[in-house]
Parts: C-alpha cells; sequence; structure tokens
C-alpha cells in the first residue's frame, strides 16, 4: 500500500488553540493543526474513554496487515508473532482534517497509519515486539513541531537481548510528525524476571509516568534530556517501587498502567499489590495486597473508585474483579468482589487478564472463562455474596445485568452508548444494550484478538493476531 511521504511537515495554525478538558472528554484536544482524540490506552488518565459513535454492523472498510516478528515468550521459547497484542489498542488524532492512528505491532514497528484508507505514513522500529498501547504526549515547552508532538511507546526488552544485558531500551520517545527517535530509556535490571514496558505510560504537566516491568513506577523528565553522543534518554525524577521485600517474588512485573484520581497515581502490579503514589511527592499513599497476579488496568468510577481485575495466580480464590475505594483504610476498602469461573486457557489461570471498561453505572468485563460480564458497579446484588480472592473474607457481589459467552478473552471490552464492543480468541462480538439492561448481539466476526479496540465516527478499529489491523464501520 502506498503511503504519505515521511518527510510531510504539518499546516501549523496558532490562531486555533483550545484546551479541552482533562478528564472524560468528548471534544478532542486542539494544538496546533492536530486534534488529540484517544491519546493513551483506555482514552485518558481515568481509562475510561473508548472513543465515539460505534457502528451498528461489522461490514469491513479495510485491512492492514501489520507484520510478523520473532520474539521470546515468558517461558524462554523463540515464537513468531503477528498483527498486535496485548494491550494493542489505536491511538487517534486529526491532523490537517487526516484521522491518524499509531499502533505497536507485534513486528518491532510503532506506525502511523491512515484511519481513512489504511495506508501507512511512517514506522519506526523498536529492537523487539511491541504489545502495549502507547501514549500521546505534547511537550509545552517545545518550540519544534518535530519534538512538540511524540509517542511514548513500550516494547519487550530486545530480541536476543539477555535479561542482564547493560541496555534495555524498552521505552522510547517517537515523533509523531516524521516517526524519528526523540530518546530512548533503559529500564535497569532488578530481582524482576523482565526489563519489558507492556504498560501505557501518564503524562502530566510534561513529567511521563510509566510502570515497569522491573517492578518500579518511574517518574521521568522528558524536558530534561541527557545526551550521552548516541542517544538522549529523559531525566530520572523518581523510581518508585511497586513491591514490598516482604512479598517479594520473580514477579515483580508491572504490567498495567497507571491511573489519575486527583492528586494521587494508582497502578497494579504483579506482586500482588494495588498502590497510590502522590504525584508531586513521590510518596506512597495507599497500598492494598490482593496477592494474585494483577495485569489490569484500574479504570476510574464516577464515584472515585477502582475497579481492579484479578487473574488467579498465586491466590487459594477465584479471579475475577474488585471494587476498591482508596479513600478508606485498606483494611475496608473494599466495596465488592466478583468471581468469575475458574476456567483457564493457554498460560493462564483464570480469572480477568484484561481491565474493566465503564460508562456511568456500567461496567463490563471479560474473563478467561469464556464468558462477558454486564454489572452496575453501583448496586449491590441483595443475596449474593462471595469469597474473596484470598479466603479470608467474605464479600458482597454487584447486581449482575448480562452475561454472554464469547470465548477465552484478555482483551478488555468496550461500552459506547448503548453498545459493548468484546473481542476474544474467537472474535469480534458487537452487542446493543436493551432497555431491561440485556445484551443483544448485532454482528459477530470470527478472529483470534487479545488488542483493545476503539470507535470513531461510526468506525470500530481493531489490531488482531492474524496479522491485521481492521477497520469496521456501518
Amino acid at each position: 500500500m502506498s503511503g504519505c511521504n515521511k518527510k510531510e511537515i504539518l499546516k501549523v495554525d496558532n490562531e486555533n488553540v483550545i484546551t479541552g478538558s482533562k478528564t472524560d472528554t468528548v471534544v478532542p484536544k486542539i494544538h496546533d493543526s492536530i486534534k488529540i482524540i484517544i491519546s493513551t490506552y483506555l482514552g485518558n488518565e481515568t481509562r475510561k474513554y473508548y472513543g465515539e459513535d460505534p457502528p451498528d454492523r461489522l461490514n469491513l472498510k479495510w485491512k492492514y496487515f501489520l507484520g510478523k516478528g520473532k520474539s521470546e515468550d515468558k517461558h524462554g521459547n523463540i515464537k513468531e508473532w503477528s498483527g498486535s497484542g496485548w494491550t494493542g489498542q489505536p491511538l487517534l488524532t486529526e491532523e490537517n482534517g487526516k484521522l491518524c492512528i499509531y499502533i505497536g505491532a507485534l513486528d518491532y514497528h510503532l506506525k502511523k497509519i491512515d484511519a481513512e484508507t489504511g495506508h501507512l505514513i511512517w514506522q519506526y522500529k523498536f529492537d523487539d515486539a511491541i504489545k502495549g498501547t502507547g501514549t500521546v504526549f505534547v511537550n509545552s515547552k517545545s518550540n519544534s513541531l518535530r519534538e512538540k508532538y511524540s509517542i511514548v511507546q513500550g516494547s519487550k526488552r530486545g530480541y536476543g537481548t539477555s535479561l542482564s544485558s547493560k541496555s534495555c531500551f524498552s521505552l522510547r520517545g517517537v515523533s509523531m510528525i516524521d516517526g524519528s527517535e526523540l530518546w530512548r530509556y533503559n529500564v535497569e535490571q532488578t530481582r524482576s524476571a523482565s526489563r519489558d514496558v507492556d504498560g501505557t505510560p501518564l503524562v502530566i504537566n510534561d513529567t511521563i509516568i510509566a510502570a515497569l516491568e522491573n517492578g518500579y513506577l518511574a517518574f521521568l523528565d522528558a524536558n530534561n534530556l541527557l545526551d550521552n553522543g548516541k542517544y538522549s534518554s529523559p531525566q530520572e525524577i523518581e523510581l518508585v517501587p511497586l513491591y514490598e521485600i516482604k512479598n517479594l517474588r520473580r514477579n515483580l512485573i508491572a504490567e498495567g498502567s497507571p491511573a489519575l484520581i486527583g492528586n494521587t497515581v494508582y497502578n497494579t502490579c504483579g506482586s500482588g499489590w494495588l498502590y497510590g503514589v502522590n504525584k508531586s511527592s513521590k510518596e506512597t499513599t495507599f497500598e492494598y495486597y490482593i496477592g494474585a497476579d494483577l495485569n489490569g488496568t484500574p479504570p476510574v468510577t464516577d464515584d472515585s473508585c477502582l475497579l481492579v481485575t484479578v487473574e488467579k495466580e498465586y491466590i487459594q480464590g477465584s479471579g475475577g474483579v474488585l471494587k476498591i475505594n482508596p479513600h478508606k483504610n485498606s483494611n475496608d476498602c473494599v466495596t465488592w468482589f466478583f468471581p468469575t469461573g475458574s476456567k483457564g486457557y493457554a498460560d493462564w489461570a483464570g480469572g480477568v487478564v484484561g481491565s474493566v471498561s465503564v460508562s456511568g453505572n456500567y461496567c463490563a468485563f471479560s474473563g478467561m472463562d469464556g464468558y462477558l460480564y454486564l454489572a452496575d458497579h453501583t448496586k449491590i446484588d441483595p443475596v449474593r455474596r462471595s469469597p474473596g480472592p484470598d479466603l479470608k473474607k467474605v464479600y458482597p457481589e454487584p447486581l449482575l445485568l448480562d452475561k454472554k459467552y464469547i470465548g477465552p478473552s484478555i482483551s478488555t471490552p468496550i461500552i459506547v452508548k448503548n453498545r459493548v464492543i468484546a473481542c476474544s480468541y474467537n472474535g469480534i462480538y458487537l452487542f446493543e444494550i436493551k432497555s431491561d439492561t440485556k445484551l443483544e448481539l448485532l454482528d459477530k466476526f470470527e478472529t483470534g484478538i487479545e488488542s483493545t479496540p476503539i470507535v470513531w465516527n461510526h468506525c470500530l478499529y481493531v489490531g488482531s493476531r492474524d496479522g491485521y489491523l481492521y477497520c469496521f464501520w456501518k
């Protein structure tokens, strides 16, 4: 497919600058002639915006082959992977009137793609497969258009790079304008079994906050780049551990993405902990030990709580979803627990690997047991109560509205208006929430998907493990 010139320069119109709301906005943020529509994984710093105007049917508009690449799995085996993986959600902008997608692929490349045609505009090569979602960074202190707009993107540690290697540049800044590298960050070796970056960074006032798989939450200053002659790196402001020595294990892997409530950044970790870190002081102000492998990103509900997904690994009880009120003491912070079936798939023991989507009182999540669940996170079931993940306490369950079998999934479903779009290893499922809060299947497309979709202007964009990025429309 033909693409645009890599050196294409965007027209700058500094008269047309408006600032949108920073959370849950449906108005794109406009800078120069660039509208930032979906800037990060699950849309914004509260991790609960997925786009607008979903389609009514899954009619294929175009597909683009993302490619394939060899990489090492968690068991040390070399495999060839195709398409996009987990979380793999596209980012969306409008630049000089053209809709553009940014997506990391398993062929090692961060790609910029014309959202209308599926044509490649540019691609930048990392040292290994890209599984996670990037974040748009608008540097307020830069006068250079090339340096002002960038994608902060993580990757696996590097194909052929050992865990003990001196350098592991698995977090980088890439110019949105021409795909050139702006900086790279060395994720240092710790007692963790990984140096990857699958989580999506958060950018607050030009500070990059990134959960690293070496077990740290990194605060980085991208306005202060250190040059060693070969490359530039952002200065470290602080590295906050996402583990406790008393519960230390090799799985210190932080795969979730930070979410923001007020002045506090919340992040889960494979160490079993949920932490709240003050973004100003960098002090840990909240901690709650769940014990399981926590992979998901906790969205913020309208009542300022967090919905935390729990995989069934390292725990005796069931995996599922916890609603946690971080404004309460850790001994009394659980509002409810919803257990999913303990049926596993592939390397997962069960529970929920992906994240929860939220829209008003609705929440939706997909389990490894094969079911999509729709619940009201504000209401408690009058009868049902379940033991928690550690089997030590019994908690109320939320009011379950409906569930549908879609097959095992690590993807995060999205709720937009009265539509729920859920992806699994069986395919894409488009549901409508009816007036009785039951789910009605409108359409289905069969393929295997780990990534999370977005919607915009009656189009649905999602990457697949079959190698393709798909665009479906009404």
